[in-house]
């Protein structure tokens, strides 16, 4: 802005022009003040580097010179000129190799340079020389846009050597040569299977639909493919085409027979690759296998029961229908639905004959009916009592003293029999120690706090319309034994010695007597002391007594549960049994 008064503040406004008319005004927000603005530094070099210019935009340059008289003339204006980076060749390409070849061509692939000089790359020169020769001839008449290409024409078995460069708007770039020489001959490459974002393993039809099975393949020489289905041949409805690199399998008019994994086998003299693929028909599943069992029959039900289809239609069994029909009849009920292999049909007339059938369901539909194989007469079948003692080893409970033993059996029979447990010839029944449970198909009896009485033979008798029978089990509550017998018998008393006596207790505890204590006690002591305390026999020589002293003994039975309460004698004098009537005799001769 020119003809302004220096240090004078001034405000400006702008407004916009175009051929439809002026646009409003914008003001500047504050009064701006002139003042003199200085010119641009002159340059004293013949040169200058422009900086701050933006980038692929073209420019025009010209220069002044500067005195103390003024600014001259401009020079002539430059050619324009893009601001952008210097251009040059590219460089090699990183990779060159040979990728395939036959008996008269090689083929190569390469990699792009990693720096394009700044342009867009033209496009590739090839060049070849055979054997140990030195002059490269170019084998490509114009530039390769892509990074592959196969050499033709030549002779089979030379060896040839490859280098390859890339070309920019600058010229032509450095070259890359093949690592190693190549032979034109024909390679063996294993089958390989090509997969792209398209392939699927898994393919799901709907009964009566089709489905095409296929892969791209290649390898030399040229594979052959064979299909086969696993656990079973293809359906006559199935269809396979095979070109050079392709085979296919078609599946028309599906069922659910057709479900399962088909493998294709692609094979040539360097090797073999398999693919599997795997293929649910989506129909109503196939019917319950074997045969529909009669589990079970009352005067009122039937329990029935299957085995799952051999085929599920290619979706989850969801469930089974079964139905029924009197005997007679052509009218098929619905009486039930469930999820398990088996169903107790109920609210039957007794006596009556039925025909059962079961449908299995998924979410195509329902598969074709299995039927019992004959009319069921609804009643309660008459089966002899039975039990089963083999859980009950040589049918011998053996139980300690205090605790609680159990006799448990399964029991059968039907109708379910009446059950009786008896100990020796006494009935027992539900006590505080004792407890009596029964179920359909088992029984028990239970006795706390045992007590060696609780031991003898328990009979469990079951009874019903069919018969009656009864079994045995021995129980043996074992304890510590009883006192021995007595009385306790003293005998051959001297001075010095006597010998103890005694019987074996009544009741051994249940298991044998292993050993006898025997102990003393002496006049005015209330100590007992041991004297021995593995006697075995019922009978021990007591030695080292003092002449004229007082003494009782007692003696205690033990076996493995434990030692018995003891059993006491009279108190005997340790003297010779002569002394009182050798003084007997000296007094009278006095």
């Amino acid at each position: 802005m020119k003809d302004l008064s220096e240090k004078t503040s001034y405000f400006f406004r702008v407004r916009a022009e175009n051929e439809n008319g002026v646009g409003d005004p914008c003001d500047t927000p504050d009064p701006v003040k002139a003042t003199e603005t200085p010119g641009p530094k002159p340059i004293v070099e013949c040169a200058h580097k422009v900086l701050h210019l933006t980038e692929d935009m073209e420019y025009e340059f010209r220069v002044m010179a500067v005195n103390d008289a003024g600014v001259g003339t401009p020079s002539n204006i430059s050619l324009p000129i893009k601001a952008a980076e210097p251009k040059d060749i590219p460089c090699a390409p990183s990779v060159v190799c040979v990728s395939d070849s036959s008996n008269s061509s090689i083929s190569l692939e390469w990699s792009r340079p990693a720096e394009d000089g700044g342009m867009e790359i033209l496009g590739y020169i090839i060049e070849m020389v055979t054997g140990d020769e030195t002059e490269w001839k170019r084998v490509n008449p114009e530039l390769v846009p892509v990074t592959n290409y196969t050499v033709m024409g030549l002779q089979t078995g030379v060896q040839y050597r490859f280098r390859i460069a890339a070309v920019n708007h600058v010229g032509r770039g450095e070259e890359k040569e093949t690592l190693e020489p190549a032979q034109a001959v024909d390679r063996l490459v294993a089958p390989q299977v090509d997969i792209d974002a398209n392939f699927k393993q898994t393919h799901i039809v709907k009964a009566g639909g089709s489905v095409c099975l296929g892969i791209h393949f290649r390898g030399k020489p040229i594979p052959t493919a064979t299909w086969v289905k696993e656990e079973g041949e293809l359906s006559t409805f199935s269809e396979v085409t095979t070109t050079d690199g392709y085979t296919s399998l078609s599946l028309d008019s599906c069922s659910r027979n057709d479900t399962g994994k088909y493998t294709v086998n692609v094979q040539n003299s360097s090797g073999t690759k398999t693919i599997t693929f795997t293929v649910k028909v989506m129909d109503t599943p196939g019917p319950p296998q074997n045969r529909l069992d009669v589990l079970d029959t009352t005067d009122n039900s039937v329990l029935l029961g299957w085995v799952k289809p051999e085929h599920d239609g290619g979706s989850r069994i969801q469930g089974y229908i079964i139905e029924a029909k009197p005997k007679g009849t052509d009218k098929w009920v619905v009486v039930g639905t469930t999820q398990n292999l088996f169903y107790l049909v109920q609210r039957l007339n007794k006596g009556d004959e039925y025909d059962f059938s079961v449908k299995a369901k998924n979410e195509s539909g329902l598969s074709k009916p299995k039927e019992t194989l004959a009319s069921v007469v609804v009643k309660e079948p008459h089966i002899e009592p039975a039990a089963d003692l083999s859980e009950i080893p040589n049918q011998l409970i053996t139980s300690s003293s205090g605790k609680t033993f159990t006799i448990d059996v399964p029991i059968s029979g039907r109708p379910a029999p009446k059950v009786t447990w008896k100990l020796e010839e006494m009935r027992l029944k539900n006590t505080d120690r004792v407890t009596i449970k029964v179920t359909k198909d088992r029984t028990s009896i239970s006795v706390k706090e045992a007590m060696r009485g609780d031991g003898g033979k328990y009979y469990l008798t079951l009874e019903n319309v069919a018969g009656s029978r009864t079994f045995s089990v021995e129980v043996n509550v074992t304890g510590r034994p009883s006192p021995p017998s007595g009385p306790i018998e003293i005998s051959s008393i001297t001075s010095e010695s006597c010998v103890v006596n005694w019987q074996p207790p009544e009741d051994d505890g249940g298991t044998d007597i292993t050993n006898y204590i025997v102990e003393k006690r002496e006049s005015g002591c209330t100590a007992w002391q041991l004297i021995n305390s593995s006697v075995k026999r019922t009978s021990l020589h007591v030695s080292h007594l003092t002449k004229y002293m007082q003494y009782t003994f007692r003696v205690s039975a033990e076996n493995r549960f434990g030692v018995s309460k003891p059993a006491e004698s009279e108190t005997i004098v340790a003297e010779h049994p002569f002394s009182e009537f050798l003084q007997l005799i000296n007094f009278f001769s006095v």
